[in-house]
């Protein structure tokens, strides 16, 4: 028990008058739900009027049962009796963080009281003794309300900020479950460190970003992220942003001997960030009282801490035990080198944080495309990254460039620190001159040009996430207790087997498609098609596979959506057991396989009667289904369950018209972008338009008895 926590318990027990939430003086009033709910409601709305006392403990109870009983006389007495003519107790006469030192030791205060302000089955903890209330102007709720606006689409966003908002309030809501807290302290004092002492008046969209890298904890109190990612087009005030997070990290996240960096690959460009910090210093007295301003250093003597610049040309990354660091333009570093080096100088630190702030990369071939491409997957949810924020400022792939409603997806900031004239005479100058539109597409759209020139998926990552309709089983928590419900209630429900073959470099599926399929038990089957895909791979390599294609395949092995097999290649007679296993419960009415590498294992299904089709490989074969199925998946008629495997596979499947093929076949982005289990899906789906289930009447309206 912190000191702060043994004199709130000295002046409950003394029943104190003085504000504070009194201790209840019935013992296990928490056994009583809607008493107890009453009684943490009514002493967080007093306590914020300063109203309540530590000595209120008796007429609190009182007032909470007559509440809880209906009598409004008892209960108009006791407050009339209690609180009606008590003048509000007076707002605190200390320091307040109105200097840094009295802010710097608030902090240290309010860190110390995190694990009994945690609440259980609840990711918000207590605001001091009371519950928090999402008071007007506070950091967590202009941050929530910013996150709200972007997801309901009343401030212009792109995708991947729309899923940073929702993973945002999904966890607001759920993250206890995962042992996420949010801290409404740590969200007001990252806002109040750099509006007051940085000088810096935020934005919501910047509130946003600092609340949710700084409040977001453990259970242990610590950040939960420790990697973040800003990126968005040039100007929005994402460097002068960073520079005060920097100072943030040297001055007042208790860490003795803290070591900042501001890296970058140039040196002139590693200074950009520190300068801008060092300007803050000079321009604020508290700031300067603090910080000593050396040539190339900003140091810290109370706590031996540093703040400097580095870049990777001097060779200065090796040696260093960063406790932060801000990556600025990783889009030109030209490898990954010099950010492992020093996120692997952090380890030693309780809770380090690497904040890269960049544009868009040049090119796709880059170690910062690389990690875009990753952080996109862990806003999908096909990457479970905790440890990772992400907030990518971007245009999606239908807007156009040159519109200044879809610059705003790109330039959080257009209108304040950006001004429209400015963009407007960019776009009228690329009429002229179109030889600028790349660098206007990397600097100010914060897109990479080579995106907007080479082939994309057929799939839309929004379309595809709709078709989870995890809402057709509510019940179930995970994508995987959905799924396994899904076949338990579905054992006599025809459907179809679609299986794809790779030996080695790819993987191996077998899709399930039903037609359609029940969604609770005893209930009627409904009109939408449910796709079912496991994936087979050889244990030989996995990791080796992992880190080529940027996946967490071992994290889905432990989740059941891919099964690893013995030995360095897929032995199919194991791919055989399988389809044997699925028929032993579950009815299947056709299996389609691709003839090249599965006809011998098809026959000898055939003698286990069941009935194999070969599904030629051709776009002439496979072109109706192709058109078929994406049309399914853009009505939203196909169910998934959010497998997440399979949303990575869907990311990577080209389905487009070829002049090469006279039609559709199932094409993948690049050699890592692996499609097995979209492939097999077309495979199923090509017998299921070739052999339609035929509706029976009591499918629909059941056996009647006479």
């Amino acid at each position: 028990m912190t000191a702060a926590e043994a004199a709130i318990r000295a002046k409950r027990e003394a029943k104190v008058f003085e504000l504070g939430i009194p201790a209840c003086p019935q013992q296990y009033a928490y056994n009583d739900k809607a008493l107890w709910t009453l009684w943490r409601q009514c002493a967080s709305s007093l306590y914020h009027k300063r109203l309540l006392a530590y000595s209120d403990g008796q007429a609190l109870l009182d007032f909470c049962k007559a509440a809880k009983n209906g009598q409004s006389t008892i209960q108009q007495q006791v407050f009339d009796a209690t609180w009606r003519n008590r003048k509000p107790f007076p707002e605190p006469t200390e320091d307040g963080g109105k200097t840094l030192a009295g802010f710097i030791e608030q902090v240290k205060t309010e860190r110390s009281s995190f694990a009994a302000r945690l609440q259980p089955a609840q990711t918000i903890t207590l605001d001091s003794a009371a519950e928090y209330l999402w008071p007007d102007g506070d950091a967590s709720t202009i941050a929530r309300q910013y996150a709200q606006n972007v997801v309901a689409g009343s401030i212009p966003a792109g995708e991947l900020i729309v899923r940073a908002a929702r993973r945002f309030l999904d966890d607001l809501e759920q993250g206890y479950k995962r042992g996420i807290f949010w801290d409404p302290f740590a969200a007001r004092n990252i806002v109040h460190f750099v509006e007051q002492f940085c000088e810096l008046k935020l934005l919501p969209w910047q509130v946003w970003v600092l609340a949710s890298i700084f409040a977001f904890k453990r259970a242990s109190g610590h950040r939960r992220f420790q990697e973040a990612w800003l990126s968005m087009g040039r100007k929005n005030g994402k460097t002068r942003l960073a520079s005060a997070v920097a100072l943030y990290l040297l001055l007042a996240d208790d860490e003795k001997y803290a070591e900042v960096y501001a890296a970058a690959t140039a040196r002139e460009q590693s200074r950009i960030v520190w300068r801008d910090a060092r300007r803050s210093v000079g321009d604020s007295a508290e700031l300067l009282a603090h910080v000593k301003r050396w040539a190339g250093e900003l140091h810290v003597p109370e706590t031996d801490s540093r703040f400097l610049p580095l870049a990777s040309e001097d060779k200065s990354f090796l040696g260093v035990r960063a406790h932060g660091v801000i990556a600025d333009e990783v889009g030109v570093w030209s490898d990954r080198n010099a950010w492992d080096a020093l996120v692997q100088s952090t380890v030693s630190r309780v809770q380090p944080l690497t904040l890269a702030i960049t544009t868009a990369p040049a090119h796709k071939m880059t170690f910062a495309a690389e990690k875009f491409a990753y952080v996109e997957k862990v806003l999908r949810g096909i990457v479970q990254a905790d440890y990772v924020f992400g907030a990518i400022y971007t245009l999606d792939a239908e807007d156009t460039p040159t519109d200044m409603g879809a610059l705003r997806k790109a330039n959080p900031s257009l209108g304040v620190l950006l001004l429209e004239e400015h963009l407007a005479k960019q776009i009228e100058e690329l009429k002229d001159s179109p030889s600028g539109l790349n660098n206007f597409l990397q600097f100010h759209a914060n897109v990479t040009p080579e995106k907007t020139l080479t082939q994309q998926g057929s799939i839309s990552a929004r379309k595809w996430d709709e078709c989870a309709h995890r809402e057709l089983m509510p019940d179930c928590k995970t994508p995987m207790e959905a799924t396994l419900r899904f076949l338990e209630m579905n054992r006599d429900t025809q459907m179809f087997v679609g299986v794809d073959i790779g030996l080695v470099n790819d993987l191996t599926a077998i899709a399930l498609l039903f037609p359609r399929g029940r969604f609770t038990s005893g209930g009627p089957l409904e009109d939408k098609k449910v796709v079912i895909v496991q994936a087979y791979a050889p244990e030989a390599g996995i990791l080796d596979k992992e880190r080529q294609w940027q996946v967490p395949l071992s994290q889905w092995v432990r989740s059941q959506w891919l099964d690893l097999l013995p030995g360095d290649m897929v032995d199919v007679r194991r791919i055989v057991q399988a389809i044997e296993d699925i028929d032993s419960k579950l009815t299947i009415r056709e299996v389609g396989f691709d003839p090249w590498q599965f006809s011998t294992q098809a026959a000898q299904l055939i003698e286990h009667r069941v009935n194999c089709v070969a599904v030629p490989q051709t776009a002439k074969d496979l072109t109706p289904a192709c058109r078929d199925f994406l049309a399914a998946v853009h009505n939203g008629d196909v169910v998934h369950f959010g497998n997440p495997l399979l949303a990575w596979m869907a990311c990577n499947v080209v389905l487009q018209e070829s002049e090469k093929h006279s039609g559709i076949k199932p094409d993948k982005l690049e050699q890592s972008a692996k499609i097995d289990g979209i492939a097999a899906t077309i495979n199923a789906w090509q017998r299921m338009l070739a052999n339609p289930v035929v509706d029976s009447v009591y499918d629909k309206r059941g056996i009647l008895f006479i």
